[in-house]
């Protein structure tokens, strides 16, 4: 009886082991192509005055085994799911509206993405040129998989979709602390008010050594937030000027700036560099009164801190800086 029990175990274990070999040789998951960076995603690029910069999109198959043969994946510009987000994100406030990419800023290589035999990523190649693009709006390039002999497209979620919000950064640009930077009254003595200071404040690129914020209160998301445009020239040794497009519209007055940068290592990760860039500035401005000929006079002092931190071990500096 022993000798049969053993036999039929035996033959049970088999039959199980012998399942699950040719199971896992199986696959066990859907192939279906999707973008490694979808829905919406940051794309930051280094602004570069002699031209372009290239960005590579991963393309991804799933599944648990490798495909068999090349694949040859369609890629499209869907300004349809741009629509739709910025409906749904902004509703009525069309000028906080995310502008499609126009095609002079890019160029698609190849609007085809082979996934090699034997391997689960593709890599579509993107060229931009980002000279002269104003970054008062938002911009999106939307990409979207498309239809194609050989593959699936993945329909789960926004998988297949791809909107890339193009961030052009330099030296300067980023985020800011802006608690040290007070904006007192014009009209009153100094001693007779409370200054007012904002949490934050960005710096978006002009050009290498350039970068824009937004004058003393100005909320980011005003709609005539052009006006209060103020453009900070960074110059060698600390030296920087402040210019105003419209100087003459909100009485922009330049009285003085300059900034540090210092740097250090984390003292518990040493391959984490910290960069320190401080401005201190002191300028003056009008806020304008809408529908009125009125204003309030302002004037900012104080300064401006911004703390990136870079992994040196990285080379892609993009991919380095921890945004």
């Amino acid at each position: 009886m022993k000798t049969i029990y053993h036999i039929l175990c035996a033959v049970v274990l088999a039959c199980t082991f012998g399942a699950c070999n040719q199971e896992w040789e199986d696959e066990l998951y859907k192939h279906a192509v999707s973008f490694g960076k979808n829905g919406v995603a940051n794309i930051y690029l280094r602004y570069k005055p002699e031209g372009k910069v290239t960005y590579q999109v991963p393309i991804v198959l799933s599944g648990s085994t490798m495909n068999e043969a090349d694949l040859n994946v369609n890629i499209a510009v869907d300004p349809d799911t741009l629509e739709q987000l910025n409906f749904e994100r902004y509703r009525y406030r069309d000028d906080l509206y995310y502008i499609e990419l126009d095609k002079q800023y890019y160029n698609l290589p190849s609007t085809q993405v082979t996934i090699p035999k034997g391997t689960s990523v593709g890599i579509l190649d993107i060229d931009f040129t980002l000279g002269n693009l104003n970054m008062v709006d938002q911009y999106i390039l939307p990409l979207s998989i498309t239809e194609g002999q050989g593959y699936e497209v993945n329909y789960r979620k926004h998988y297949r979709k791809a909107l890339l919000n193009i961030i052009p950064f330099n030296d300067y640009s980023g985020s800011y602390s802006a608690t040290a930077g007070l904006v007192y009254q014009r009209d009153k003595a100094d001693n007779e008010q409370v200054p007012v200071a904002m949490p934050t404040r960005n710096l978006k690129v002009v050009d290498d050594k350039s970068a824009f914020f937004y004058a003393g209160l100005t909320d980011e998301e005003l709609e005539n937030r052009e006006l209060y445009k103020i453009i900070a020239h960074f110059e060698d040794e600390g030296i920087m000027t402040l210019e105003a497009p419209h100087a003459d519209k909100i009485g922009f007055k330049f009285i003085s700036a300059d900034y540090l940068i210092t740097e250090e290592k984390d003292a518990l990760q040493p391959y984490l560099l910290h960069r320190y860039i401080k401005i201190n500035m002191e300028y003056e401005y009008n806020e304008l009164i809408p529908n009125t000929d009125l204003y309030i006079p302002y004037r900012f002092f104080g300064s401006i801190t911004m703390e990136r931190k870079i992994n040196t071990t990285v080379p892609d500096e993009d991919q380095a800086i921890i945004w």
